[in-house]
């Protein structure tokens, strides 16, 4: 199906530039897919500077396909977008993407009571909560966790030790003697007192800026207590090669979920939603990830979306039916 893109404003303190997609079609509504984005300074498309992984942008066609809507949008202090990134945190996160949501909503294109949340790494923590706030039809995770931040940090860092300590050969006992997998638990119990430590929203850790507001605030959002809340159809779907989150959080993130949750593990894939043949290793992964995005998303991943957005939309044709049957 072909699609229109829209450039769009979202009014506020610090207005939030957006791309709003509608297919061509007969329709004079259509469902909508809002998308929320990982961590880090990511515009519309997730890209951030020299990542450039298009992710939203592949979706959006996906979704256009199936006959839905979407809007993406620059995060604040991004792109187009105002105000400043490092002085962003994860309450600001959620209110800009409430405000993008209710946005959306009143366009006389969209089908206001058919609405999908999508979100990507962060973004899967944020939809919840956004969800707590607004309500919505359907909820899509991808490469998501069931755990707080702190304890995801937690894991990446044992991670990355073990990852160290397995090293063989004359490399591996380089980084054993440079004591690599000490310094790595040095530097980040020194960027956590140095966080606690200030009240301001950015501070600088070694020479680098820190968004030291987002860090403090994640602290006290946990995921897990807002899916328990969620009653509306969830897909879930992680890589067995994501070294950020965990695989085994879909069973978590299903047995929280009070209500339809269809779960998906594809093989090879990583966090950036490109499957890959490296070794599971977090550091050969993490130097593969800029290779891997002169490839499109996965196409299994691409597919599990569509045929969910097929079911998704032929159960609220039925829902929609017994309501008029019921008037």
């Amino acid at each position: 199906m072909m699609s229109k893109e829209f450039e769009v404003t979202i009014p506020g303190q610090f207005p939030l530039a957006a791309t709003l997609t509608i297919p061509e079609g007969s329709n004079e509504k259509y469902p909508l897919v809002v998308m929320v984005h990982g961590s880090g300074p990511t515009d519309r498309d997730s890209n951030a500077k020299g990542m450039p992984m298009n992710i939203f942008k592949e979706l959006s066609e996906v979704v256009a396909e199936e006959g839905f809507a979407s809007i993406r949008f620059d995060k604040r202090g991004v792109g187009a977008s105002k105000g400043d990134y490092y002085e962003t945190g994860v309450q600001d996160l959620i209110d800009d993407t409430q405000a993008v949501l209710e946005f959306a909503k009143k366009h006389p294109n969209i089908d206001r009571e058919n609405v999908i949340l999508l979100g990507h790494s962060e973004g899967s923590i944020l939809v919840p909560f956004v969800n707590e706030k607004v309500p919505v039809d359907g909820i899509i995770l991808l490469a998501g966790t069931a755990e707080p931040l702190a304890e995801t940090m937690t894991w990446q860092r044992e991670a990355i030790m073990n990852d160290v300590k397995s090293v063989k050969g004359f490399q591996g006992w380089i980084l054993r003697l440079l004591k690599v997998d000490k310094k790595i638990t040095k530097m980040q119990d020194d960027l956590i007192k140095a966080l606690l430590a200030s009240d301001e929203p950015v501070i600088k850790f070694k020479g680098k800026k820190i968004n030291a507001k987002w860090n403090r605030e994640h602290v006290h959002f946990d995921v897990s207590q807002p899916l328990q809340k969620v009653t509306c159809p969830v897909l879930a779907i992680t890589g067995t090669k994501d070294v950020n989150v965990k695989v085994s959080d879909l069973v978590k993130i299903k047995a929280l979920v009070p209500g339809e949750c269809e779960t998906h593990i594809i093989q090879d894939m990583t966090h950036l939603l490109r499957k890959t043949d490296v070794e599971y290793s977090i550091s050969k992964i993490m130097n593969h990830n800029k290779k891997s995005l002169k490839h499109p998303m996965d196409s299994e991943l691409k597919d599990i979306i569509s045929n969910w957005l097929r079911n998704w939309m032929g159960r609220q044709a039925k829902i929609d039916k017994s309501e008029m049957l019921v008037k």
